[in-house]
């Protein structure tokens, strides 16, 4: 149990010690390793319209971070997502984006014996999967990655 959780009410705060507090998990892609993760999909809608498939990813257990030095930046808690946009803005065809979502609905198509897209995408919610991850520097932000999950495993 967190030590948030005991904090029920905001006299209970004002009264609490920086201890009582729980620390913020690290934010963001964690570094290249195992985890095993809860991990939900959606159909999403921008404010301008545009749709995409959104993947929110919960690490539940660091299982191994290939390079120890970044061991810190990984911990049961972090949060971190990822978008596939399947249509670009004038509505034809984004062929890498396309390409990407399908890559990350295989694992599930075939464990929910569901062929259809939509049928796929509607299962994914809060699904436990152990995956190895390989983190990577964006090539246009600096201080921002990009990843790929690889050997997915639903549990």
């Amino acid at each position: 149990m967190s030590n948030n959780a005991a904090l029920t009410d905001f006299d209970a705060l004002m009264d609490a010690s920086m201890d009582d507090i729980d620390d913020l998990p690290p934010i963001g892609v964690p570094p290249t390793g195992n985890y095993t993760l809860d991990i939900t999909a959606s159909r999403e809608k921008s404010d301008k319209g545009s749709e995409y498939v959104k993947f929110s990813y919960l690490i539940e257990e660091v299982n191994e971070v290939k390079d120890e030095a970044e061991a810190g930046d990984a911990a049961a808690g972090q949060k971190f997502m990822e978008m596939f946009s399947p249509f670009k803005k004038d509505g034809t065809v984004n062929e890498i984006g396309m390409g990407m979502m399908k890559e990350r609905l295989v694992p599930f198509s075939a464990h929910f014996g569901t062929p259809k897209v939509g049928e796929t995408l509607t299962q994914i919610t809060n699904i436990k999967a152990v995956a190895s991850l390989v983190r990577m520097a964006d090539r246009k932000e600096e201080g921002r990655f990009r990843f790929v999950l690889k050997d997915v495993t639903i549990l």
